[in-house]
């Protein structure tokens, strides 16, 4: 995903960027590997190690620790922002690929969305590219809940929400299916519309989940690393598996509403509380 795709609104405390960068951290190099350093002098060698070690730290203390190592890799690419792309490849080996400008800082590395939605694409299997408005609504999700739970969200989050989806949900005021018009706006190349709309499915689980179950998404995501991650290939597999750990339909039952009923059913006029429409 490029960084030109969403902008992110927000930037870290000092408090919350010394917690992130402390050497008490426990994330360890068997949880991730860094592949590519060798291509940058030593002291942005250093900023890349405590930046990606910064953003498993940041992502498994909100989604849990994954089943197997991440592997990272960093190339370098001028461009006015720290990472102004970066991608995932789901092969054998599943890993992240980060192009990088390391004339920035520590602090603005950590600052930048992108290392937390990459990540938290890993937190799920690949579900297939019919269901990308799917994976690209998740990531977009999760990236403000892992930056809000670490303390590097200096706005509330529902207002970080508020300013990516709100100005979305005009294409959604429409009597085809969610499903549909993300997967129509993603062909468009219209990244934004289809990614922060996508991720209005993950507002209504996670509303759902704490009116029913109270948990949150992301107490059930980190349970769904050790219960199903590593043997889901598909979305139906993976709704599944997150329907058992809470004895319910409700993300099948979801799936269904995106795929089945008009969007305007889903989608409130303007943004709201995500209660609106929620059950």
């Amino acid at each position: 995903m490029s960084n030109a795709a969403a902008a992110d609104d927000s930037i870290p405390n000092q408090s919350a960027y010394q917690r992130a960068t402390t050497p008490t951290q426990k994330a360890t190099i068997d949880q991730f590997r860094i592949h590519g350093l060798s291509a940058f002098a030593k002291a942005p060698q250093e900023v890349l190690r405590q930046w990606l070690k910064t953003g498993v730290n940041a992502t498994r203390t909100t989604l849990g620790i994954y089943p197997r190592p991440l592997e990272l890799y960093v190339y370098p690419k001028k461009s006015n922002q720290p990472v102004p792309w970066a991608h995932t490849r789901r092969d054998k080996h599943e890993s992240i690929h980060f192009y990088v400008d390391t004339q920035f800082s520590l602090e603005s590395f950590v600052a930048d969305w992108t290392v937390y939605h990459e990540m938290a694409h890993m937190a799920i299997p690949f579900v297939g590219e019919d269901y990308a408005w799917f994976s690209e609504g998740f990531a977009s999700y999760m990236q403000y809940q892992i930056m809000a739970q670490n303390g590097m969200l200096t706005l509330p989050i529902e207002q970080a929400y508020a300013n990516k989806i709100g100005p979305q949900l005009k294409w959604f005021q429409s009597d085809s299916n969610a499903a549909f018009i993300a997967t129509h706006l993603m062909k468009k190349r219209q990244f934004p519309a289809a990614y922060w709309g996508a991720a209005w499915f993950f507002v209504l689980a996670d509303t759902q989940l704490r009116n029913k179950h109270q948990l949150t998404l992301t107490q059930v995501i980190s349970r769904y690393q050790q219960a199903g991650r590593r043997t889901d290939d598909s979305i139906q597999a993976l709704l599944s598996s997150l329907d058992t750990l809470i004895s319910d339909t409700l993300f099948n039952d979801l799936l269904i509403q995106f795929e089945q009923q008009p969007a305007h059913t889903l989608y409130p006029v303007d943004w709201s509380e995500p209660s609106q429409k929620a059950d």
